[in-house]
């Protein structure tokens, strides 16, 4: 993986963690009943006298609301908060992506890996605003500019398969869209979100429309979040609700925790101020029952639903509120456990009704008993096969009489006896086991290949999960003066980093030994072999064993396979191989694989490490991608403007480039003229302030001869001014058809012709898309060198534009090369050695 610089870093702390972890501390109550994997690796806090009162009054609401989007940050965390945390409803947000198309801000991750950012980060927000999170299998596949694209690649019925799925195990009282149906969202995916949602507010009530996915379930209404901007003429029929009230329990408003919220989306760049006062927001009536004022009237969102037994709970509730003292927590114990007792006689018309409540409740008993169980891995991961070694802490601060009636890991028991006391800290170690048949940690939802534009996950209880289950759980069972109580923690890694102090992580699975080959993609510009290099690191004491490479039919290494032996885990060593090509040009993939004893092993490891969310470790395949092409370039010397992230000065490197990387001083004071090109990243000149005042300098250098490559910007930000010669506007325009038809506008134009020779064939196997934020308009003396369009438009000739500039070359490309050459296409590598090659 390539490096996070320190200026990302920078960019990624600059929301204070210090006001979420208080806000989390003050109101833990958010945790209760979700899945543990929801809640991060760290066990949750004990809830303060405010949490108490709120999770009390929580557990007297038995009404739930589901709000439907496309994307991570598509939700209106306002709303989220209201709901949640106003009026006290289990609540969560179905994204039915998980944002791996879009850009990242903060780091060099994109596709899959961005995925697992932004599913972390909503977990982050989830753990503010109060809500739950769900998914369905959708990949996001970048903008799409109509539901029909949407659905031809997500394959509709096996979403709406997964949102009925959603809806029916959630069993929502109200169901809310934050986009309409009539394309007004401005994205293919945003519409497609509300066009399923509404057609599965019918389906899931149908018990004969997707049996596979549960009981029938009716939600009483669907609403849609209707937009109001200024101008925008409100409707009659729309429910007015005020979204910015203030929770004195907390000393802080559902606008301010929406706030914090939302600034966890920091891979987008979505960090927001704090704002007070009243925030109205309209719920338009879309489907179901109708409703003139609010948006649960006529729903009893009590346990009056529930019979005589939902009102004895209701009543205990009621008396646990009047006689808590918040000095004397522990003392409300014997009534919650009546509370237990009365839940247990509730017929379950509402399972999850009742599931939710029950795990509220336990995690209430816990917090009142005052008991902490944590469970520490003594090392942060375990292979298949072996076992850890687990410290298991329980720490009985109430000094109630307590005893421990099973400890366990798996299949592993702690070594206290039956109804050993658990005075003042209690401490045990257990062995535990993995099975030797676990596979190394990885997300669920990425451990298959994706079918075009959906995870391949088996039908089950993973579909709609938001992130893995632990990879080992402890389960204390304890024995109270007032009752019995299960709790269940997640085993753990835990530290202390110099800057963030304390921190925790997920015990991992790992491999006996990770595999890197050195580049992500290798290019044989001809049949001469090249060298391949495998990092290969122990994740174990005493690693033995032999490496090879798994290559395409008549492609061969020498030697055939190495061996290895690593004496200590974090050892490492190198191996390497030369790799001859086959015959003709094409893509194809190169595999690493360890064997070991009778297994063969062929995994990378990913760290992705940003303080906001807790730290992922992945084991991807040990793969890398071999394009053979016929790829000739000129010129040695290149420096490179690091802009939000991307691969682009690796690419560099492959064509045989010396490049340097420019910092922002560089920029302003380092002699340019030892350069040929100049590459500036994706984005630069909208995350380097310091880029836009050093244009004229760049122009000048390009003016004395150099050529100037920019990649796409936007101008979300605001107007850059001036980055090539001549005016020009960066639009929104974009061709998101990756097989749309290029025309080669310009035929024998200096991009196209030298030193390669550029032909439709070379835009075959692009991904995602052709381009973004093409240049429109642009000032005549701009020459327009391709053209291409979506299925009803008109064609966009802005993606490449080239103007010679004193002695030099200006070149402006929306063309998605930071997503091309990682993904080995052939003829974009060959486009852009062209680019980097331009001449006057």
């Amino acid at each position: 993986m390539i490096p996070v610089s320190p200026r990302h870093r920078a960019f990624a702390s600059a929301v204070p963690l210090l006001l979420a972890a208080s806000l989390l501390a003050g109101a833990g109550f958010a945790g209760a009943g979700l899945a543990s994997a929801a809640s991060g690796p760290r066990p949750p806090d004990l809830l303060d006298a405010g949490g108490t009162r709120i999770a009390l009054a929580k557990l007297r609401v038995t009404g739930s609301a589901l709000y439907v989007a496309a994307h991570p940050d598509d939700e209106n965390t306002a709303m989220l908060g209201w709901f949640a945390r106003g009026l006290k409803l289990r609540t969560a947000y179905l994204s039915m992506t998980r944002g791996d198309g879009g850009q990242n801000l903060i780091g060099p991750e994109l596709g899959s890996e961005l995925g697992v950012i932004r599913t972390q980060e909503l977990l982050a927000a989830r753990r503010v605003d109060g809500a739950e999170q769900l998914f369905t299998r959708a990949v996001d596949f970048g903008f799409s500019k109509g539901p029909d694209e949407t659905f031809a690649f997500w394959g509709r019925d096996s979403i709406l398969a997964d949102v009925v799925r959603a809806i029916r195990r959630f069993q929502p009282d109200v169901i809310v869209t934050r986009f309409p149906t009539d394309g007004g969202g401005g994205h293919g995916h945003h519409t497609a979100s509300a066009l399923l949602a509404e057609e599965a507010f019918t389906a899931a009530a149908d018990p004969a429309r997707f049996p596979q996915c549960g009981p029938a379930w009716r939600a009483r209404r669907l609403l849609w979040n209707a937009f109001v901007r200024q101008g925008t003429k409100v409707d009659s029929t729309w429910l007015r609700v005020d979204v910015g009230g203030f929770e004195p329990l907390l000393g802080r408003s559902w606008r301010e925790i929406a706030a914090v919220s939302r600034s966890n989306h920091r891979s987008q760049g979505f960090g927001v101020a704090e704002r007070h006062g009243p925030l109205p927001n309209y719920l338009a009536p879309r489907l179901g029952d109708a409703a003139a004022r609010e948006p649960f009237e006529g729903i009893d969102l009590g346990w009056g639903a529930f019979g005589p037994a939902g009102a004895r709970v209701d009543s205990l509730l009621a008396l646990a509120e009047r006689e808590f003292d918040a000095a004397r927590p522990e003392a409300l114990l014997p009534r919650l456990f009546e509370v237990r007792r009365a839940l247990d006689a509730v017929k379950p018309a509402r399972p999850a009704v009742l599931a939710a409540k029950k795990a509220e409740l336990d995690a209430l008993v816990r917090s009142c008993s005052g008991l902490w169980v944590e469970a520490i891995a003594l090392r942060p991961s375990v292979v298949p096969g072996d076992t850890v070694r687990v410290a298991v802490t329980i720490e009985n601060r109430r000094g109630l009489a307590v005893a421990l009636s099973r400890l366990s890991a798996g299949t592993a028991t702690g070594r206290s006896a039956d109804g050993a006391a658990v005075s003042g800290t209690f401490t045990d170690t257990l062995a535990a086991a993995i099975p030797a048949a676990a596979a190394p940690t990885h997300p669920y939802w990425l451990r298959r290949e994706a079918v075009r534009g959906r995870f391949e996950v088996p039908v089950g209880g993973d579909i709609g999960r938001p992130d893995d289950t632990p990879a080992l759980e402890v389960v204390a069972e304890l024995r109270l003066p007032a009752g019995d109580l299960r709790v269940s923690v997640p085993v753990a890694y835990r530290w202390a980093d110099p800057v963030q102090g304390e921190r925790w992580r997920s015990l991992e699975i790992a491999p006996p030994a990770t595999l890197e080959p050195d580049q992500a993609v290798y290019v044989f510009a001809d049949r001469s072999p090249r060298p391949v290099v495998v990092r290969v690191q122990a994740q174990r004491d005493g690693v033995a064993g032999r490496v090879a490479l798994t290559l395409p039919k008549g492609w061969s290494s020498t030697p055939p396979s190495a061996t290895v032996e690593l004496a200590k885990s974090g050892d490492e060593t190198r191996v390497r191989f030369s790799v001859t090509p086959g015959e003709g040009p094409g893509a194809a993939e190169l595999s690493a694989g360890i064997t070991v004893g009778t297994r063969t092993w062929s995994y990378r490891l990913e760290r992705l490490d940003y303080p906001h969310i807790p730290l992922q470790m992945l084991h991807p395949p040990a793969t890398a991608r071999l394009v053979r092409a016929d790829i000739k370039k000129t010129g040695t010397r290149v420096a490179y403007i690091e802009g939000s992230g991307d691969a682009i000065p690796a690419a560099l490197r492959q064509l045989g480039y010396e490049v340097t990387p420019l910092t922002d001083d560089d920029l302003e004071e380092a002699d340019l003229a030892r350069f040929e090109t100049i590459v500036t990243g994706v984005r630069a000149y909208n995350t380097r302030p310091r880029l836009r005042a050093a244009q004229p300098r760049l122009l000048e250098w390009v003016a004395a001869g150099g050529t100037l490559v920019v990649q796409y910007n936007t101008t979300g930000d605001g107007p850059l001014g001036d980055l090539g010669p001549y005016p020009f506007s960066i639009s929104r325009d974009r061709v998101t058809d990756e097989e749309a038809e290029v025309k080669l506008v310009a035929a024998g134009h200096p991009l196209l012709a030298r030193p390669n020779a550029i032909a439709p064939a070379d835009f075959s196997g692009w991904v995602q898309e052709r381009g973004l934020y093409f240049a429109n308009p642009a000032d005549p003396r701009y020459e327009r060198v391709l053209a291409c369009k979506d299925p009803g438009e008109a064609e966009r000739d802005g993606g490449l534009l080239y103007a010679r500039h004193g002695k030099g070359v200006f070149v402006y490309c929306a063309y998605a090369m930071f997503r091309q050459l990682p993904a080995g296409v052939p003829g974009a590598w060959r486009l852009f050695a062209n680019l980097v090659s331009a001449r006057p």
